[in-house]
């Protein structure tokens, strides 16, 4: 591959490619300072005010928690786990690059995963039309119709029908997509004799299945009605592959984000076609898990683009418990949750079919928020009208504050506790004390729990990639005297780039003794020597670790911090045009000073292991103690 192509190609898709849209496409950014920053809540760690900011400017983003940062690639390899070949290619695509051939990836650097979106999008297409527009679909046609699903859904949505042939699927792929990949896709699935493979979906309406980038990873499939094989599973989702993963995405997030956006509100579901229906019916701010319970992944991507979320689970006792197994992963997050069990047993597309939108809409304002939804259970199921049902519901309430991570000590915990004494008849003194006693029972089973499982832990050796992300977190929480020049020199070159040729005459690689600040100075010369000056967005494009794009992202952030471009600016109006003094004359002159302090403690080393015999001196001894005797020199000099 042409060293100079594939670093243009890559700063063009870089030019094409805004980050702040891009990141704007997974999570909710908010214009500061008149846009010059756009802040949000950070994707890479467990965040409660909005620590991630995104420069459009410098096209850049960083957490200042987590020090997660980089530029566009960066974030795509970090958030959708992919390699930077596969982040190139992927947003090359998206700004409708074709990559050249120079570029493109041979089969050993190959990834499954753009082959996996491809063969799935190709099924999309294939389910929509024997859907639309075959005889074989018109029993899936009539059924969704039956059901109440308008054209404009079926159409928007890419609804699909998989016919009662068990190699309908197989036969269109045959001399397009491999068996193999097929498989990788969930598309087929492995015969029971092992004697080939058989199309997954038989017989059913098919509803894509999308991340949040609107790319189809899976397919859910109803069986119609009239299907002659009763044991058949009602509902059959895709099984998890190597791009899906349904504890993490939410069914259809990507046709109800900019609802949510306007909103700020969240419904959530628990299947699709409860979710479809409320969209079609308006209240398109509508989302569903996938036949999984609400998980820490679900909790932490919906607050990252809502402030209120209102869970709607069916009245049935099955929806009632699966609201209550909700409440904790919700309760000490910076969110208003909110939970809504339907009246009469009806899930919420029965419940539209005969009440309305009207109705539905006006159960959702009045949701109770997770806290008085579960004392007003607590209270029906006990009552109030003895001691020992009170204790139950004090129990009860003080057990969902104690098992939701983080609220300990909190405003939002001592309001909750504030509630209990009146709607008990108890004193907050006696709360309080129930309060720390469960909690130190549930910490003792904790400490138990956690020793058996430390106890069941192997030993495991980091790997290059963890030392380097180790020391890359350190070095941005502490700085040695070395690690701070170092830096300097950096920060000069991020700010005046032209200045590699004179930081080249007096500084090379191995005057780095930091290993990852190395690896930049590194690239900082490899640039330069194919004829560029080592500028922001070229070492960002040059890089293909995610980690060092954070570091230099980090670097130069903190020589604005530190003004570096107005005392490289007085220092050049001041000094003549060999740099004889300034800030970059200060840190070469540091590097410098550091070798030549290395050099003679090697000499002195070497001297007091073999001291020289005075009558033998042979000139290669008296030129290393003239050395010696001119550091000294220089040493005392400097301390005067």
């Amino acid at each position: 591959m042409n060293g100079n192509s594939s670093a243009e190609f890559k700063e063009l898709v870089r030019s094409r490619t805004d980050i702040v849209q891009l990141i704007g496409e997974t999570l909710t950014l908010q214009p500061q300072q008149g846009g010059k920053i756009y802040k949000g809540l950070c994707p890479f760690h467990e965040d409660h005010n909005p620590s991630f900011q995104v420069n459009p400017e410098r096209q850049s983003y960083k957490c200042w928690v987590c020090s997660e940062g980089g530029d566009c690639f960066s974030f795509v390899m970090k958030h959708d786990n992919l390699g930077f070949p596969e982040a190139l290619e992927f947003l090359a695509h998206r700004a409708h690059l074709e990559l050249p051939t120079q570029v493109r990836r041979g089969p050993a650097e190959s990834s499954h995963k753009p082959k996996l979106f491809e063969a799935l999008a190709w099924a999309e297409q294939e389910f929509h039309d024997c859907l639309m527009s075959t005889a074989a679909g018109e029993r899936a046609r009539r059924y969704l119709q039956e059901r109440g699903f308008t054209q404009a859904t079926i159409s928007r949505c890419k609804f699909g029908y998989s016919p009662d042939d068990r190699e309908w699927l197989l036969r269109r792929a045959r001399n397009r997509f491999d068996e193999q990949l097929l498989s990788g896709a969930r598309l087929i699935t492995e015969r029971s004799d092992g004697n080939g493979y058989k199309d997954r979906f038989v017989d059913r309406v098919l509803f894509p299945i999308q991340d949040e980038r609107g790319r189809t990873v899976a397919f859910g499939g109803r069986i119609l009605p009239d299907h002659p094989w009763k044991e058949a599973p009602k509902y059959l989702n895709s099984d998890e592959s190597l791009v899906f993963h349904k504890s993490e995405l939410c069914f259809g997030l990507h046709w109800a984000r900019e609802a949510i956006k306007k909103t700020r509100i969240v419904l959530v579901t628990e299947g699709y076609t409860d979710c479809l229906m409320l969209q079609q019916a308006g209240l398109t701010n509508t989302v569903a898990t996938l036949g999984t319970a609400l998980t820490e992944s679900h909790v932490t991507l919906l607050k990252r683009i809502a402030n209120t979320v209102v869970l709607i689970y069916d009245g049935d006792q099955a929806g009632k418990d699966a609201s209550e197994r909700a409440l904790s992963k919700f309760l000490a997050q910076d969110v208003d949750l909110r939970i809504l069990t339907l009246p009469g047993d009806l899930d919420p597309d029965e419940f539209l079919q005969q009440h309305g939108r009207s109705a539905m809409q006006h159960l959702i304002d009045s949701a109770p928020e997770v806290a008085e939804y579960e004392l007003r259970a607590l209270l029906t199921r006990y009552g109030t009208g003895t001691l020992d049902a009170r204790l139950r519901i004090l129990d009860g309430m003080l057990q969902l504050l104690i098992v939701s991570s983080g609220i300990a000590g909190t405003v939002k915990e001592d309001l909750l506790i504030g509630r209990l004494p009146q709607r008990l008849g108890l004193s907050e003194s006696d709360v309080r004390k129930r309060l720390k006693d469960l909690r130190g029972q549930h910490r003792d089973r904790a400490i138990r729990s956690l020793g058996r499982k430390v106890a069941a832990i192997e030993s495991t050796r980091e790997t290059a990639q963890d030392l380097r992300k180790r020391g890359i977190l350190l070095l941005q929480q502490s700085q040695s005297k070395d690690d701070l020049l170092e830096c300097e020199l950096l920060q000069v070159l991020l700010t005046s780039p032209c200045m590699i040729d004179v930081v080249r005459r007096d500084i090379g690689t191995d005057d780095f003794r930091n290993e990852v600040l190395k690896e930049l100075l590194t690239c900082c010369f490899d640039l330069n020597d194919e004829g560029w000056h080592p500028e922001f967005d070229k070492l960002l494009s040059r890089l293909e670790c995610s980690d060092l794009k954070g570091l230099v992202v980090w670097i130069d952030e903190q020589a604005r911090n530190k003004r570096v471009a107005e005392r490289l600016a007085m220092d050049d109006s001041e000094q003549d045009s060999n740099f004889s003094g300034g800030l970059l004359r200060q840190v070469l002159d540091g590097l410098k000073w550091r070798r030549k302090s290395e050099t003679h403690r090697k000499i002195q080393d070497r001297l007091i292991a073999r001291p020289p015999d005075v009558s033998k001196l042979t000139p290669e001894t008296l030129d290393v103690l003239h050395r010696a005797h001119q550091y000294h020199q220089q040493r005392s000099s400097k301390k005067k």
